[in-house]
């Protein structure tokens, strides 16, 4: 399939931007890439951190509540105290009042500054308690009744985390929120026999222990959620097992991303391990919002792709403008080139591109060297008119002087003297006016006089039977005609004329109308026959053709003699015809344009 031609700027400006436009492509990828791998691993370590922060967190106040919880268990004093409490069934009320006050004092030491820990209470191993924080007092639990008593009794001594739950009772002290959930920390203790002796319970705000999951450190919409050591969900309290996708079972397969059935979506998970406590926090974040940041950055980057697109076809563009603009001043150069100055050189200024500037000189010195090669070749061709119009001449002297001197033969033979040497006169007039070479042209006034002068010569010989007539305006007498044309159309005309029976008539008539002029040969002889006006005229359409120029005879001269002199004249555009009259005879017409200038030859 042929290719649609395009302009060079457009050529230039599509393979420059084609380069840039693949640069900026592979650097746009390059980037991107590297941008999404930085995008990623960051939101990765953010979350990542986020997770661990909210883990460490919470085990750091899990810890500091098991230090209490220790440090209670480790006095003698307030266990001794506790036992008293519990078992002196004689004690009286100031006894048991100062056991109080001593619980009181020493719990609330254990505590120390640590405002967050709301609550320790002591239990008996079957019932009774005592506690200190936002309730202080008597506590009247039948401790085997507990929801916890199984598995704290069960840990024999180590840190058990019951599920969070409310307290009416510890609430309405403080009058906080009586919906308020606390979370505890349980511990058995022994006596000095090592036999459970009771249980040890550090409380705290749910809300503030796990605050750093309620409100996440992050750019990010992220979900936490916490399990225990054996899978149970211990935040947030409003989901449980059914209504969350288990993320813990999925803990061991190291997986990061995983497909959340229950949300029908992609998620990213990231998992932390509390050291101390045994709990997982779990960290999740949908896909779409775990790469949001990266399509931002993406979208920016896409943006600025776009910015430094449209500056590349800007830059391009005008790159390519001003690259072909030199080409394009050539290009219309040689588009245009006036043929009255046809060997103009192309002035353009330096472009500062080398093949440019030489292809500048380079049509330069074409134009130069062309421009002297036609000069020479218009010189050798004026110098083959010159030696072709006067061979063309050279043949018409030998004509006249044989046509002339037959003439003076058949007047002598029949005794004409005095035409004779009257004859010789106006022919020595007549080839003196021939034999000058010195011009191949003269006035048209000029050219009739020596017609006169052969027709009178003519006359001499044939008296009354020839009669001539010459009708010619007066404007038209300074016209230049070539030498001896009309002298040549006369002679032929005499001589068929004088093939058929006397009287002869030949008119010699011109008249011109505002743009040319014309001078015609008529006489009554026998016409032009059909194989020579048919020869003559495709002599004549090959010579306007091709320019070749056919060797002529001494016998068959005249028409196409007359024909290719003003060819060589006047170039193409002269007025030649002739034809045969409707009354009999011939005719042959010439002439020109007034504004039709003659060639110098």
């Amino acid at each position: 399939m042929k290719r649609k031609p395009r302009s060079i700027q457009k050529i230039l400006s599509s393979y420059f931007l084609l380069i840039m436009l693949t640069l900026l492509v592979l650097a746009t990828i390059l980037f991107s890439v590297v941008q999404y791998l930085n995008l990623r691993s960051n939101t990765e370590h953010d979350i990542q951190r986020t997770c661990s922060a909210i883990a460490e967190d919470i085990d750091l106040q899990l810890s500091q509540m098991d230090t209490v919880c220790m440090n209670t268990i480790h006095s003698t004093l307030i266990k001794d105290t506790f036992s008293d409490y519990l078992n002196d069934e004689d004690a009286t009320p100031y006894e048991q009042t100062q056991r109080q006050n001593t619980l009181a004092n020493t719990l609330t030491s254990m505590k120390g500054v640590d405002a967050s820990i709301r609550q320790i209470n002591l239990y008996g191993l079957t019932e009774g308690g005592y506690g200190t924080g936002n309730y202080t007092g008597t506590l009247h639990t039948i401790t085997a009744q507990e929801p916890w008593f199984a598995k704290a009794f069960a840990s024999h001594g180590f840190k058990y985390f019951p599920p969070a739950s409310q307290n009416e009772v510890l609430s309405s002290s403080t009058g906080t929120n009586k919906d308020r959930f606390y979370f505890s920390l349980l511990r058995m203790y022994y006596d000095n026999y090592q036999n459970p002796a009771g249980f040890v319970e550090v409380m705290k705000y749910y809300d503030i222990l796990f605050e750093r999951a309620f409100y996440p450190d992050s750019t990010y919409d992220i979900d936490v959620i916490i399990y225990d050591a054996e899978g149970n969900i211990i935040f947030p309290l409003n989901k449980s097992q059914k209504d969350v996708f288990p993320y813990f079972t999925y803990r061991e397969s190291e997986e990061t991303e995983i497909y959340n059935t229950q949300k029908q979506c992609q998620e990213y998970v990231y998992y932390s391990d509390m050291e101390y406590s045994g709990f997982t926090t779990v960290t999740t974040i949908k896909s779409t919002e775990f790469f949001a940041p990266v399509y931002r950055s993406l979208s920016l980057t896409i943006f600025i792709f776009l910015i430094v697109l449209l500056m590349c076809l800007f830059f391009a563009r005008i790159f390519a403008g001003r690259l072909s603009a030199p080409l394009k001043k050539i290009y219309r150069f040689l588009s245009h080139i006036d043929p009255q100055d046809q060997f103009r050189e192309i002035e353009m200024a330096d472009s500062g591109v080398i093949e440019i500037d030489k292809l500048r000189n380079s049509l330069n010195e074409a134009m130069r060297s062309q421009k002297a090669s036609t000069n020479s070749m218009m010189v050798l061709k004026e110098q083959e008119l010159q030696a072709q119009m006067l061979a063309l001449q050279s043949q018409m002297n030998p004509h006249f002087l044989y046509n002339s001197l037959m003439t003076i033969a058949a007047m002598a033979e029949e005794g004409l003297t005095q035409p004779v040497a009257q004859m010789c006169q106006d022919i020595t007039s007549i080839l003196r006016y021939i034999s000058s070479n010195k011009e191949q042209v003269s006035s048209l006034e000029e050219e009739l006089e020596h017609c006169d002068l052969y027709l009178k010569c003519i006359k001499l010989r044939f008296g009354d039977s020839l009669k001539y007539e010459i009708d010619v305006e007066d404007d038209m007498l300074e016209l230049p005609v070539p030498k001896l044309c009309i002298q040549l159309l006369v002679e032929n005309a005499v001589k068929f004329t004088a093939n058929t029976s006397p009287p002869w008539h030949i008119v010699i008539q011109g008249h011109m109308d505002k743009e040319c002029w014309y001078v015609e040969v008529k006489d009554n002889g026998p016409g032009f026959g059909e194989e020579i006006t048919a020869h003559l005229k495709s002599q004549m359409d090959i010579i306007l053709e091709k320019g070749l120029l056919p060797s002529l005879e001494l016998d068959g001269m005249g028409i196409l003699n007359i024909f290719i002199r003003f060819y060589l004249i006047y170039g193409i555009t002269f007025i030649f015809d002739f034809g045969n009259l409707p009354e009999g005879g011939a005719i042959v017409k010439v002439g020109g344009r007034f504004n039709d200038q003659i060639k110098p030859l």
